[in-house]
């Protein structure tokens, strides 16, 4: 199904291998790197919590601010490691509906990052902070990564599509009485 919204997935560029590897073998690789990103992310976040103050205090916006941040970048990663254990279950058997919700949660999650990322920095640009060339750098290829990622999930979810595709016709010629003559 191709849509004219210029957001959908069919826009997303498509790959046919995952270097000189199968696709099902990026997306099992990316799915194991995602969970261990969350699972890393999601004990950086307990122990951001457990550091935080004890005691909301209702006229300190600053702390209540930094609890829903840190409440926020929890849920986030726990969604993302469920999405991920799915990704992982989907690549495996080869189901596409198991590795869509993956697709579409990683998507968003990419262009927020972008979004963020181009809003952190050119706030570092206007208030003239000196921060190294290198943590844009880092932060850049680490949002490439993650396309790349998502680039691979998508092309082996579209074959998927493809495939099943292909096979549901196959059924329904075998199954039609009119595909043969007497």
């Amino acid at each position: 199904m191709v849509t004219d919204f210029q957001f959908s997935m069919d826009n997303i560029p498509r790959q046919r291998s995952f270097a000189c590897l199968s696709l099902k073998f990026g997306c099992i690789l990316t799915g194991l790197i995602v969970i261990l990103y969350s699972v890393l992310a999601l004990a950086q976040c307990m122990a951001a919590l457990s550091v935080l103050p004890s005691q909301l205090d209702p006229s300190d916006p600053g702390s209540l601010a930094m609890y829903a941040i840190v409440i926020v970048v929890t849920i986030t990663h726990a969604v993302t490691l469920f999405l991920s254990t799915v990704l992982l279950i989907g690549a495996i058997r080869e189901k596409a509906f198991l590795v869509r919700p993956w697709v579409i949660w990683m998507s968003m999650q990419v262009m927020v990052l972008l979004l963020l990322f181009v809003f952190w920095s050119t706030m570092n640009m206007i208030n003239h902070y000196d921060i190294s060339l290198v943590v844009y750098v880092v932060e850049f290829l680490g949002l490439l990564i993650r396309f790349y990622m998502l680039m691979i999930v998508n092309s082996f979810y579209k074959q998927l599509e493809e495939e099943a595709e292909e096979s549901k016709s196959l059924v329904k010629l075998i199954n039609n009485d009119s595909w043969y003559t007497v």
